[in-house]
């Protein structure tokens, strides 16, 4: 999910540390009954040269019950109005929210990931295309013009400068998932 109001906010929100006292919070707007375990959760690709990544709000209730329309719903709330901070949940019962807020997070985040691999390979191959279409014409051009002597070093130029791309390309294809508590 891209929230249009945190895509501004993605690179202020600081990362939750493990035994970092969680907030117990009431939000104005949300129901009294809805009591359980709120956290936002950046997805990305890490290794390579455009940032790519998601947000994922989880919520699981009290009662065991994993809520993404509720957690949704939360987030929007907590964008446009204030909380009200009741207490804090500190030390190992942090680490233990954290713990299954991640292995959670972990499988919801599944789609995200994966729709995030698809949305790099397709750019990938666009660019590919691309710069393999600019050799192509650079090639055509360069068999054009100039003596034989000319010709052949820029084209063995060419060469090495296209053997350079393919092999950044093969680079860019290495990425890696990383799954950030926000």
């Amino acid at each position: 999910l891209e929230h249009p109001r945190v895509r501004g906010l993605a690179s202020k929100l600081p990362r939750f540390v493990p035994g970092q006292p969680v907030p117990v919070v009431t939000l104005p707007g949300i129901s009294g009954q809805v009591s359980g375990v709120w956290s936002l959760w950046r997805i990305a690709l890490v290794g390579i040269a455009e940032p790519f990544q998601r947000f994922l709000p989880l919520f699981f209730h009290d009662d065991g019950r994993l809520l993404q329309p509720t957690a949704r719903r939360i987030w929007d709330q907590l964008l446009t109005v204030e909380g009200t901070v009741l207490s804090h949940i500190k030390g190992e019962e942090s680490r233990s929210l954290l713990s299954r807020a991640m292995e959670l997070a972990g499988i919801q985040g599944q789609t995200l990931y994966q729709e995030l691999l698809e949305a790099h390979a397709s750019r990938l191959e666009r660019k590919r295309d691309k710069t393999q279409y600019s050799f192509a014409m650079r090639r055509q051009a360069i068999e054009r013009l100039g003596l034989t002597e000319v010709r052949q070093h820029r084209l063995a130029l060419l060469a090495r400068e296209e053997e350079e791309k393919r092999a950044e390309f093969t680079a860019r294809e290495q990425a890696l998932p990383e799954l950030t508590p926000l």
